[in-house]
C-alpha cells in the first residue's frame, strides 16, 4: 500500500503556492480491506478543523452493526485541512482563501495521493461548497460526490429569512441572547461566539447540542481563516459561478440536508439537486444542520448505499 495512505496524519507541500497542506487518513484495521477504496473528506475552510467529521463519520471505516453485504466493508477516509487550519499554512495573502482557491487545493491532493479520480469526495456545510467547486472546476476528476447540508456560494434559501421567527422558541432564546455579546477579535473570543450559536444547529439543541461539542473536543477555532474566507467570497469577480456552473458536475451526487437546518437551509439542496445532472436529494424531518448527529443510523446507511457499488479507482504507480 502507499505510504500517502498508511493511517494516521500526513503533510505534503506545494512549492507553486508556497503552502503545506495537511490530511488524517482513517481506514479499517482488517488485512482484507482494499485500501483504495477511498472517500475524501474536505473540512470548512473557516477553522472548524476535522475531529468533529472524524468522530461523527466513523462509522464509515468501521461497520455498525450492519448485515447487508453491500454497506459492511470499511472504506479508506482522508480528512483534508484547508489552508490555514490546523497543519496547513496560511497563505502568503489573505485573499487568497476565497472558495475556487480552497477547491483549487483538492486538485493538488489528488496528484499527491496519485489518483486519477477522487472515488468519492464528501463535504459537510462550507466544506461541501469547497468539494462542489471542485467538482464543477473539474468535472472529470469526481466520481462520485456526497454534500451533507452544504453552502452554495452565491445563493440563499429565502426561507431562511423566517430565521427571526425562532427568537420566540424556547430552544433557540439562549442561542439569540448571545448574539448581541459576539466578538472574534481572537480566537478565544470566536470560540466562544461560536459556540454560543451552536443551538440555532439542531432540531433539538438540548439533546444533540452536548455530543457535538464533545465531538469538536476543546478545540480552540481560527478566526482568520473565517474572516480572510468570509472576505474573499464575497469578493469574487464572478459571485454565482457556484451556481451557474451546477450544471457541469459530472459525479453521481448525493445531497442530504435536514429539513429544519437554519444554517444553510434546504432551498440549498433543492436548487443543486435540481441543476445537476446526477443527483439525488435525500431530506430527514426533525433534523438541522448536523445530520449525522440527529439521524446517525439512517445518513451513515444512506451514504454507505450510494457508494456501495463504486468502481475502486487504480493508484497511479
Amino acid at each position: 500500500m502507499s505510504e500517502v495512505l498508511d493511517p494516521g496524519i500526513h503533510t505534503f507541500s506545494v512549492p507553486a503556492k508556497e503552502l503545506i497542506f495537511e490530511y488524517v487518513v482513517r481506514r479499517p484495521f482488517t488485512e482484507k480491506e482494499d485500501p483504495r477504496n477511498i472517500i475524501v473528506v474536505q473540512c470548512p475552510g473557516w477553522g472548524l478543523g476535522s475531529q468533529y467529521l472524524q468522530n461523527g463519520l466513523q462509522g464509515l471505516w468501521t461497520p455498525e452493526g450492519h448485515t447487508s453485504p453491500a454497506v459492511t466493508s470499511g472504506y479508506t477516509v482522508i480528512f483534508f485541512h484547508s489552508r490555514g487550519t490546523d497543519g496547513s499554512s496560511q497563505p502568503l495573502a489573505s485573499q487568497m482563501s476565497s472558495m475556487p482557491d480552497l477547491a483549487s487545493d483538492l486538485e493538488d491532493l489528488r496528484q499527491h495521493l496519485h489518483l486519477e479520480q477522487y472515488p468519492v469526495l464528501l463535504g459537510h456545510s462550507n466544506g461541501g461548497a469547497i468539494a462542489l467547486g471542485y467538482a464543477e472546476m473539474y468535472p472529470s476528476r469526481v466520481s462520485k460526490l456526497v454534500l451533507l447540508d452544504h453552502q452554495l456560494v452565491g445563493f440563499r434559501d429565502k426561507r431562511l429569512l423566517q430565521l427571526e421567527a425562532t427568537r420566540i422558541d424556547p430552544r433557540y432564546q439562549v442561542a439569540w441572547d448571545s448574539v448581541p455579546d459576539r466578538h472574534t477579535e481572537s480566537d478565544e473570543e470566536f470560540t466562544a461566539s461560536v459556540r454560543g450559536m451552536w443551538p440555532l444547529c439542531f432540531f433539538d439543541p438540548k439533546q444533540y447540542v452536548p455530543e457535538l461539542l464533545r465531538d469538536i473536543g476543546d478545540r480552540k477555532l481560527s478566526g482568520w481563516c473565517h474572516q480572510a474566507q468570509g472576505r474573499c467570497d464575497k469578493k469574487l469577480l464572478h459571485p454565482m459561478q457556484m451556481v451557474e456552473r451546477l450544471r457541469d458536475v459530472q459525479a453521481e451526487t448525493l445531497i442530504i440536508f435536514g429539513r429544519d437546518d437554519m444554517i444553510c437551509g434546504i432551498g440549498i439542496g433543492e436548487r443543486t439537486a435540481k441543476d445537476i445532472p446526477s443527483a439525488r436529494l435525500i431530506t430527514y424531518s426533525e433534523c438541522g444542520h448536523f445530520p449525522w448527529i440527529e439521524k446517525r443510523e439512517q445518513t451513515i446507511l444512506d451514504i454507505r448505499k450510494f457508494i456501495a457499488r463504486k468502481t475502486s479507482i487504480s493508484l497511479r504507480m
